[in-house]
């Protein structure tokens, strides 16, 4: 189930925070991440019930034809802002989520982009 929005605004507000990007003047910025995040969660969880991608329309003629179901455009403007808004704060998905810097995909990751243009990386197995 989704979160409210105030709750994904503590969260924004919080990663800013740690980021050291946080002002109060980003308010309303913060608020509208914060509502595409809420809209984005409530559209996937819209589509997790779905059980085919479109639905039956019939025009003012009364023909019938399918069309895609409506929540998938919500659910592609929703990720526009989203990227759009988290741009404008100078966020990363990592931080944004909060990401445990103990995963190991993420130090792969880390290891990867460190190694840059001096050939592979070398990675310890645990």
């Amino acid at each position: 189930m989704a979160k409210k929005v105030k709750e994904y605004k503590k969260d924004i507000e919080r990663a800013l925070k740690a980021a050291g990007k946080y002002s109060k003047g980003l308010g309303a910025q913060v608020l509208s991440l914060a509502g595409a995040l809420r809209t984005l969660d409530l559209a996937n969880d819209e589509i997790d019930e779905l059980e085919c991608t479109t639905i039956e329309v019939t025009s003012r003629y009364g023909n019938e034809t399918l069309a895609p179901h409506p929540v998938f455009k919500i659910q592609k403007d929703a990720q526009d802002s989203v990227t759009r808004q988290m741009k404008a704060l100078g966020l990363t998905a990592e931080e944004l989520t909060g990401t445990d810097d103990d995963d190991p995909l993420i130090e792969l990751t880390k290891k990867v982009r460190n190694a840059g243009g001096r050939g592979a990386a070398v990675v310890k197995r645990n």
